[in-house]
């Protein structure tokens, strides 16, 4: 089916639209049913964000949100969730600081295993309360990805991709993007926000001439 569509998606692997986003994107692209490249970028939302801190706390005070008002929001995500076939246990969460885990990510571009890894980050953060945000964690993780671990801890002491992680970042906000998932099909067509998986299938056929007449 026609050429090959470039998508680049922009996300954190803290946001929990991206998790829905993702799971979206593998299906309209399996529904699409041609050839399409995917780039995933880093997006951190929250640069500031300490490594560990009370996520109750942050949802009171900087958000304005009433334990009632928590408790009817992540109701509401776990049905978005269930409905794209994915487990969501808000109650576990564990927010920190994303960098170091988009740095793990960028490094497992390199060797083949982005998908597995970021599948492995969604998991341990959304469902099973794991941390994210420490090296000693994320080596865990990564391992359970089918990453050596040993390359993984000497990129993040080395440094190696902080930089890559923050040009991702400073690239989305020169398109004007404040949040993620955000998307750019054939350096064209945006998409912003987790839309359902009928729009994104359309945008692909619209991107490679499929759609039109």
């Amino acid at each position: 089916m026609g050429r090959i569509v470039r998508v680049e998606v922009w996300t954190d692997v803290q946001c929990v639209w991206c998790y829905v986003g993702d799971a979206r994107w593998k299906r309209a692209i399996s529904m699409f049913g041609g050839t399409v490249d995917v780039v995933h970028r880093s997006f951190e939302l929250q640069p500031g964000f300490p490594v560990d801190f009370d996520a109750q706390e942050y949802l009171q005070a900087q958000r304005g949100l009433s334990a009632a008002e928590q408790a009817r929001v992540f109701a509401s995500m776990t049905r978005v969730a269930a409905e794209e076939g994915l487990a969501y246990a808000p109650e576990r969460i564990r927010p920190t600081n994303s960098h170091l885990a988009m740095e793990v990510l960028h490094y497992a571009e390199t060797v083949g295993r982005g998908d597995e890894v970021r599948d492995r980050l969604y998991a341990a953060y959304f469902v099973e309360g794991r941390h994210i945000g420490m090296t000693e964690s994320l080596l865990e993780l990564a391992a359970e990805a089918g990453l050596d671990p040993d390359p993984v801890r000497a990129e993040l002491d080395a440094g190696t991709y902080r930089a890559a992680v923050n040009e991702d970042s400073a690239a989305a906000r020169a398109l004007g993007v404040q949040g993620v998932p955000f998307a750019v099909i054939d350096e064209v067509y945006t998409i912003s926000g987790a839309q359902r998986t009928e729009a994104l299938v359309e945008a692909l056929q619209r991107a490679s001439g499929a759609g039109s007449n």
